[in-house]
């Protein structure tokens, strides 16, 4: 699963993903219920692509992160990396 692009949106923090597998989301919205977990795609406001049992694909998504650069984003994915590591 290579990491295509990584992108951080301003709505508090919420991280895409995107990979050849599909777009992915943790979610990072200001007031959420559900802060820090994943979605597919950006989060809806009802929560309807939120993925539940999710542990496995997040394991698989942080480990590809390890090895993607991005000179931009690179704080926010060193912290997304710390903060998900189990």
């Amino acid at each position: 699963m290579p990491i295509k692009k990584f992108n951080v949106y301003r709505d508090g923090g919420t991280m895409e993903i995107i990979t050849d597998e599909g777009t992915f989301c943790f979610d990072g919205r200001i007031e959420s219920s559900t802060k820090g977990r994943l979605y597919n795609g950006y989060p809806k406001d009802n929560n309807s692509n939120l993925i539940e049992n999710s542990e496995e694909l997040e394991k698989k998504l942080i480990d590809n992160l390890k090895n993607y650069k991005d000179d931009f984003n690179q704080i926010s994915i060193d912290h997304l990396i710390k903060t998900k590591q189990k």
